[in-house]
Parts: C-alpha cells; sequence; structure tokens
C-alpha cells in the first residue's frame, strides 16, 4: 500500500480529503500546525510542521517513506504572497523527498468560459475572490514551468462552486483548463466528490504534470 503525506489536512477540503484517505486504508502522514487537531486513526502519522519551513517537512516526509504528497493548503487572504512561497517550498519538498507525485489544489478562476474569458473576468465574478483566483494563478505558472523533475505534478482546480455536501460517488475530470458546466451551465462539485477525485488521482497514470478541473 502506498504512504501518502498530506499538507493542510485539518482545511474544508483537505479534512475531507484525509477522511477519504483514512476510507481507502492508505497509510497516511498529515503534517499540519495544529497536530493535536487530526483526527485519532491508527493510519495517521501525525507531524507537527509547517509548509513555510520546507526542511522540517521534508524531513518528514521523507523520512516516512511517502510516495506521494497532496496540498490542500489555500492562500492566507492577508498575504497572498505567502502562497508564492508555499508553492516554491512544496516543490523543493517533493524533490527532497523523492516522492513520485505531487497533487496540489488549484483555484477555479482562471479556467476558460464558453466565451474564451476567464471565469474571475466575468461581471458577476466576487471582486472579493479575484485576488485569492489571481495568486493560484500565479502558482499555477510556477508548476507549469517546471522542468527535468523527478516526479509528475498535478494541480487540480474545482468547479465554480464547491461546498459540503453529500457524496453522490460520481464526477468529471476537465483537462483543457475550462470550466466544466453541466446541462444547465451550472459549474459545481461536494467537497466530499472533490475530495474523492483528489484521492483517484493518487492511483492516475494518465495525468501527468498539467492541471485537471472537477464537476458534475
Amino acid at each position: 500500500m502506498q504512504k501518502i503525506a498530506i499538507i493542510g489536512a485539518t482545511g474544508m477540503i483537505g479534512s475531507r480529503v484525509l477522511m477519504e484517505l483514512i476510507e481507502r486504508s492508505y497509510v497516511i502522514t498529515a503534517i499540519s500546525r495544529h497536530p493535536f487537531e487530526l483526527p485519532g486513526s491508527p493510519q495517521i502519522i501525525a507531524c507537527d510542521g509547517d509548509v513555510m519551513n520546507e526542511k522540517v517537512v521534508s524531513g518528514h516526509v521523507l523520512a516516512l517513506e511517502n510516495d506521494v504528497l497532496i496540498s490542500a493548503i489555500s492562500p492566507d487572504p492577508d498575504d497572498l504572497e505567502s502562497f508564492l512561497t508555499a508553492t516554491e517550498n512544496l516543490i523543493k519538498i517533493a524533490e527532497k523527498s523523492a516522492v513520485k507525485k505531487l497533487i496540489t489544489v488549484g483555484g477555479a478562476g482562471s479556467l476558460l468560459l464558453p466565451d474564451g474569458r476567464k471565469l474571475m473576468e466575468r461581471e458577476d465574478f466576487p471582486e472579493a475572490v479575484k485576488p485569492i483566483s489571481e495568486i493560484h494563478e500565479r502558482a499555477l505558472e510556477i508548476y507549469k514551468n517546471l522542468q527535468g523533475k523527478k516526479f509528475n505534478w498535478i494541480n487540480i482546480s474545482p468547479a465554480e462552486i464547491i461546498e459540503p455536501d453529500e457524496k453522490r460517488g460520481n464526477y468529471r475530470f476537465g483537462t483543457e483548463e475550462k470550466l466544466l458546466l453541466d446541462n444547465e451551465g451550472k459549474s459545481y462539485i461536494t467537497a466530499e466528490d472533490f475530495a474523492s477525485a483528489v484521492v483517484d488521482l493518487i492511483s492516475d497514470e494518465t495525468i501527468e504534470n498539467q492541471r485537471v478541473t472537477v464537476a458534475y
């Protein structure tokens, strides 16, 4: 069984990814600034760590021989630029710990609408969310510019709307950087099914070094 490391396992998305990993019987290294907030499980090795201190996190991921590193961290609205530092650190951690795959949670704002505009360029897109969408896009560019790395990176963006709800057990992957819309023109995914998609990427060998998105 593969060993999986996850950073950001106590947030809205990360906590659900963690539960999905537990349900599928993975051995998990959960790295958090607040490890005592992590659920108790014999499958979880809780480690105290912050992505801003990449040496400590690299040590945890390497020492526990993890095959895949998942990051569910999100930008700090009060310090957006730090997300780019975190992105660079995730790359260093993936390199130093020799993981085979780095899966990171991205944003939906830069996905393309049918008319070619970015979602965040649509007139009714919330102004308060634009800076977060923009920093996610800049982080994505860092991944896209990677060359010669031994690990496979995947950045996974949610639908326009993602919220906690019941798991439906189905979803669609999109690989063309376009916002996925249903028959009614809506872009939606529950956090539970998004978490399933994230964990499905662990064993998916068809997606390499690219951004994907998920919706119903």
